[in-house]
């Protein structure tokens, strides 16, 4: 029986090295398969930012405000406008976080990429502005989307 088990061993070894390599395979591919088979029902904490530029991690929040617009900038790099805005009013969107319920009577900067050539400075706005960024904290993005004009 060794005889046969040396023989065997060695034979597929000389005839085919990656024959060797087989169970090493098998392992990787499994390891690989079970990864996927994470619980589909749980919630990320992140999404991706609609339009943002690479598809920004955002944390899950959101806020509808209104605001009168103090500044627009141009900007080279990342989103292509950032404003600062005044916030009048922040209302919630369901159960998310309000990036914006603490900034009521407060300038922030926001940043867009939305075609924001109809507006200027000292318009009324309506938007709304969810973080942009791994966590909540004191200089983090703010993303604004779906602006309109103040009626």
């Amino acid at each position: 029986m060794q005889k046969l088990l040396v023989s065997f061993g060695s034979g597929l070894s000389r005839k085919n090295p990656l024959m060797a390599l087989f169970p090493a395979i098998l392992v990787v591919m499994a390891v690989l398969g079970l990864a996927g088979c994470a619980n589909p029902n749980t919630t990320a904490a992140t999404t991706l930012v609609p339009g943002g530029p690479g598809g920004g991690a955002i944390i899950n929040s959101d806020s509808i405000i209104s605001a009168k617009i103090q500044a627009i900038r141009q900007q080279t790099s990342g989103y292509p406008f950032e404003l600062d805005i005044l916030v009048q009013s922040s209302e919630n969107v369901g159960n998310l976080p309000n990036p914006t319920k603490n900034s009521v009577g407060k300038v922030v900067t926001v940043k867009t990429d939305e075609d924001i050539s109809k507006f200027k400075v000292n318009d009324l706005v309506s938007a709304k502005v969810k973080y942009v960024g791994d966590v909540p904290k004191p200089g983090i993005t703010l993303y604004m989307y779906n602006i309109a004009p103040q009626k």
